[in-house]
């Protein structure tokens, strides 16, 4: 408290929020189940926990990457969700929603005139190489790098 009896505000009046954020996982090598092996990509990219259950976000990322041939241009969140329900997979429309937002936040699913699409219909590696490696992950470490050396500046 200051002479005047009023506390004194000592707090931050912002929280760190990052711009961005991935967490990355490594497992073995691939194997040849493709239900397996698109669930880890999910898991090393960080859209799902690993041990997580509720992983519908593995079942959008496939139906997108299906309709790529038949469907260039995309599909709405209405279509995704008939094509989870003939899955049986049962999900509340707003997690559909923040699904997608995920997978556009990680550069593999991009949105054009409300219809989701895998961005410019290109195979998974090519993304990775052209747009996840340059844009995500080498600009998130050359910032951890920058706090690294401002650390070690002011220590």
């Amino acid at each position: 408290m200051d002479s005047k009896g009023t506390k004194k505000i000592t707090e931050r009046l912002y929280k760190d929020r990052p711009l961005s954020g991935i967490s990355l996982n490594e497992f073995e090598r691939p194997t040849n189940d493709y239900n397996t092996n698109i669930r880890r990509l999910c898991i090393s990219l960080g859209l799902v926990r690993p041990g997580e259950s509720r992983i519908a976000i593995v079942y959008i990322l496939d139906i997108l990457l299906k309709a790529r041939k038949k469907r260039p241009n995309g599909m709405d969140s209405y279509e995704i969700i008939k094509e989870l329900y003939k899955k049986k997979v049962r999900i509340v429309y707003a997690n559909i929603l923040r699904d997608l937002r995920k997978l556009i936040s990680v550069g593999i699913v991009e949105r054009r005139n409300s219809f989701y699409r895998v961005r410019e219909n290109m195979k998974l590696d090519e993304i990775m190489t052209s747009f996840v490696k340059p844009y995500i992950i080498d600009r998130t470490l050359s910032k951890i790098e920058e706090y690294a050396k401002a650390v070690e500046k002011g220590n």
